[in-house]
Protein backbone atom coordinates (compact mmCIF):
# COMPACT_ATOMS: atom_id res chain seq x y z
CA UNK A 1 0.00 0.00 0.00
CA UNK A 2 2.78 2.44 0.84
CA UNK A 3 4.55 1.72 -2.45
CA UNK A 4 2.03 3.62 -4.62
CA UNK A 5 2.11 6.95 -2.69
CA UNK A 6 5.90 6.74 -2.46
CA UNK A 7 6.19 6.01 -6.18
CA UNK A 8 3.83 8.91 -6.97
CA UNK A 9 5.86 11.30 -4.82
CA UNK A 10 9.10 10.27 -6.54
CA UNK A 11 7.54 10.82 -9.97
CA UNK A 12 6.28 14.31 -9.02
CA UNK A 13 9.71 15.36 -7.73
CA UNK A 14 11.40 13.94 -10.84
CA UNK A 15 9.04 15.70 -13.24
CA UNK A 16 9.36 19.04 -11.47
CA UNK A 17 13.16 18.79 -11.66
CA UNK A 18 12.91 18.13 -15.42
CA UNK A 19 10.65 21.12 -16.01
CA UNK A 20 12.99 23.43 -14.06
CA UNK A 21 15.96 22.18 -16.07
CA UNK A 22 14.20 22.66 -19.42
CA UNK A 23 13.10 26.20 -18.45
CA UNK A 24 16.69 27.17 -17.68
CA UNK A 25 17.94 25.55 -20.92
CA UNK A 26 15.35 27.46 -23.00
CA UNK A 27 17.14 30.79 -22.61
CA UNK A 28 20.66 29.49 -23.36
CA UNK A 29 20.41 29.76 -27.15
CA UNK A 30 18.22 31.42 -29.78
CA UNK A 31 15.04 29.64 -30.91
CA UNK A 32 13.59 29.15 -34.41
CA UNK A 33 16.82 29.72 -36.34
CA UNK A 34 17.07 30.05 -40.14
CA UNK A 35 20.04 30.86 -42.43
CA UNK A 36 22.43 28.76 -40.30
CA UNK A 37 23.71 26.43 -43.00
CA UNK A 38 27.10 27.35 -44.37
CA UNK A 39 26.80 26.98 -48.13
CA UNK A 40 29.01 27.80 -51.06
CA UNK A 41 29.34 31.57 -51.65
CA UNK A 42 27.89 32.58 -48.29
CA UNK A 43 29.39 35.04 -45.81
CA UNK A 44 29.14 34.83 -42.01
CA UNK A 45 27.18 37.43 -40.09
CA UNK A 46 27.48 37.18 -36.32
CA UNK A 47 24.35 38.21 -34.40
CA UNK A 48 24.23 38.51 -30.63
CA UNK A 49 21.89 39.94 -28.06
CA UNK A 50 23.24 41.98 -25.20
CA UNK A 51 22.22 41.55 -21.56
CA UNK A 52 19.45 44.17 -21.40
CA UNK A 53 16.16 42.67 -20.23
CA UNK A 54 12.72 43.89 -21.16
CA UNK A 55 10.72 45.49 -18.38
CA UNK A 56 9.40 42.91 -15.87
CA UNK A 57 11.59 40.11 -17.32
CA UNK A 58 14.11 38.16 -15.28
CA UNK A 59 17.04 36.21 -16.73
CA UNK A 60 15.41 32.89 -15.80
CA UNK A 61 11.90 33.98 -16.87
CA UNK A 62 12.00 35.91 -20.15
CA UNK A 63 8.68 36.57 -21.83
CA UNK A 64 10.01 39.13 -24.29
CA UNK A 65 12.66 37.75 -26.68
CA UNK A 66 13.77 39.93 -29.56
CA UNK A 67 12.44 38.41 -32.77
CA UNK A 68 14.97 38.76 -35.60
CA UNK A 69 13.92 38.78 -39.28
CA UNK A 70 15.95 38.66 -42.49
CA UNK A 71 13.89 39.93 -45.44
CA UNK A 72 10.59 39.16 -43.67
CA UNK A 73 11.69 35.60 -42.78
CA UNK A 74 11.77 35.01 -39.06
CA UNK A 75 15.39 34.01 -38.46
CA UNK A 76 15.39 33.59 -34.66
CA UNK A 77 14.15 34.52 -31.21
CA UNK A 78 16.96 35.97 -29.11
CA UNK A 79 17.01 35.92 -25.33
CA UNK A 80 19.67 37.87 -23.39
CA UNK A 81 23.27 36.94 -24.16
CA UNK A 82 22.31 34.62 -27.06
CA UNK A 83 24.51 34.52 -30.16
CA UNK A 84 24.62 32.72 -33.48
CA UNK A 85 26.14 33.04 -36.94
CA UNK A 86 24.08 33.40 -40.09
CA UNK A 87 25.40 32.67 -43.57
CA UNK A 88 24.09 34.96 -46.31
CA UNK A 89 24.73 35.13 -50.04
CA UNK A 90 25.83 38.43 -51.58
CA UNK A 91 22.77 40.65 -51.77
CA UNK A 92 21.05 43.51 -49.97
CA UNK A 93 18.96 42.41 -46.99
CA UNK A 94 16.49 44.17 -44.75
CA UNK A 95 16.97 43.18 -41.13
CA UNK A 96 14.12 43.68 -38.69
CA UNK A 97 13.79 43.26 -34.97
CA UNK A 98 10.46 43.04 -33.16
CA UNK A 99 9.66 43.12 -29.51
CA UNK A 100 6.02 42.44 -28.72
CA UNK A 101 4.69 43.12 -25.24
CA UNK A 102 1.45 45.10 -25.16
CA UNK A 103 2.19 46.77 -28.48
CA UNK A 104 4.58 45.54 -31.12
CA UNK A 105 7.69 47.69 -31.51
CA UNK A 106 9.96 47.25 -34.53
CA UNK A 107 13.18 48.60 -36.05
CA UNK A 108 14.69 48.03 -39.50
CA UNK A 109 18.13 48.35 -41.07
CA UNK A 110 19.51 47.42 -44.48
CA UNK A 111 22.77 45.58 -44.96
CA UNK A 112 24.61 44.87 -48.19
CA UNK A 113 26.51 41.59 -48.18
CA UNK A 114 29.35 41.57 -50.71
CA UNK A 115 32.52 39.60 -51.31
CA UNK A 116 34.62 42.47 -49.94
CA UNK A 117 32.70 42.54 -46.66
CA UNK A 118 34.71 42.16 -43.48
CA UNK A 119 33.36 40.22 -40.51
CA UNK A 120 30.09 41.78 -39.37
CA UNK A 121 28.90 41.51 -35.79
CA UNK A 122 25.40 42.79 -35.19
CA UNK A 123 24.10 43.36 -31.66
CA UNK A 124 20.41 43.26 -30.76
CA UNK A 125 19.31 45.39 -27.83
CA UNK A 126 16.43 47.42 -26.43
CA UNK A 127 16.30 51.10 -25.52
CA UNK A 128 14.97 52.62 -22.28
CA UNK A 129 11.41 52.47 -23.66
CA UNK A 130 11.65 48.78 -24.60
CA UNK A 131 12.00 49.36 -28.35
CA UNK A 132 14.41 46.89 -30.00
CA UNK A 133 17.23 48.04 -32.24
CA UNK A 134 20.23 46.65 -34.13
CA UNK A 135 23.71 48.12 -34.21
CA UNK A 136 26.92 47.07 -35.94
CA UNK A 137 29.61 46.30 -33.37
CA UNK A 138 32.92 47.49 -34.78
CA UNK A 139 35.78 45.05 -34.16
Amino acid sequence: MIKYPLLSAIMVVGLSACSTFSTQQKFNQPDNLLFNNKELNTFPISVQRDGRLCEDDKSNDQKCPIKFYIDDFKAGDFYINNATTYYLKPNEYELTVKNCKEECKTSHIKINISESLQLVTLVLSIDHEGKPFIFNKKS
